[in-house]
This record gives C-alpha cells, sequence and structure tokens, in this order.
C-alpha cells in the first residue's frame, strides 16, 4: 500500500530511512515544516493536530530551519514570528570564527 506520509518522509529527509523518520513524529513534523512543499503541508495539517505542529515546532533541532521558515511557523502556532530560534551552543550569541 502507498503511503504519502513516507514519500514526504524520503523528499524531506533523504539521508534517514523514511520509517525511522516517521516513528520520530516531532522530528518528522519538523522536517517537513522546514522542507515541505505546499502540498506537503496541507496534507499534515490534515493529519496532525495543531498541538502537534506547535510541539515539533517548539522542540525543533537547532540548524533545521531557515530564518523565514521559523518565522512563518511561529506567527501561525504561536503569533509570534520573532520566537528565538534554537541554538546550537546555547549560551553564546556568536561563535563566528572572524572575531
Amino acid at each position: 500500500m502507498h503511503d504519502p506520509l513516507e514519500d514526504i518522509a524520503r523528499r524531506v529527509n533523504w539521508y534517514t530511512p523514511a520509517s525511522r523518520l516517521l516513528a520520530d513524529g516531532n522530528r518528522f513534523l519538523a522536517e517537513v515544516m522546514a522542507r515541505g512543499t505546499a502540498d506537503d503541508i496541507a496534507l499534515i495539517q490534515r493529519q496532525f493536530t495543531p498541538d502537534d505542529l506547535k510541539k515539533a515546532y517548539c522542540n525543533a533541532p537547532p540548524g533545521l530551519f531557515s530564518n523565514r521558515a521559523w518565522a512563518y511557523w511561529g506567527l501561525m502556532l504561536l503569533n509570534d514570528p520573532k520566537h528565538p530560534l534554537p541554538k546550537r551552543f546555547p549560551g553564546t550569541d556568536s561563535l563566528d570564527w572572524r572575531g
């Protein structure tokens, strides 16, 4: 049987087996929110609750979202487009090697 969620999982994260990504619901939803097409987003919004999306957004790993996608989902889910991006190195403002 054809599973559209598996197709989406393969497309948004080609380096992780689809079954493994789908087993981690928060990671899967975050990947779709960050990299999915409009059709992908529409499908997950039909199959998952807004609370599921909020949980995935608030627990997203650092480096996954672009600034634009993060602001969009912050506005849509939390009514806060300036919600801070997750940091790779909490407690640091910048690790710019250029000084």
